[in-house]
């Protein structure tokens, strides 16, 4: 388990570190509106589908 910890810690880092790396601003809005964009994808695509709707009008 600290093991699985550890990883993720130094995943995280270096995610960080590629973002702080990154000079561009419209490089780093593209990414955000990227993430934001698969978010609500998937957001979509799992609670609002055909027939979930479907059944709020049964």
């Amino acid at each position: 388990m600290k093991k699985a910890i550890n990883e993720v810690k130094s995943e995280v880092k270096a995610k960080l570190l590629f973002w702080h790396n990154i000079k561009s601003r419209k490089l780093k809005v593209a990414l955000v509106l990227l993430f934001i964009s698969l978010v609500a994808l998937k957001i979509f695509t799992t609670v609002l589908t055909f027939d979930w709707l479907m059944s709020l009008f049964n």
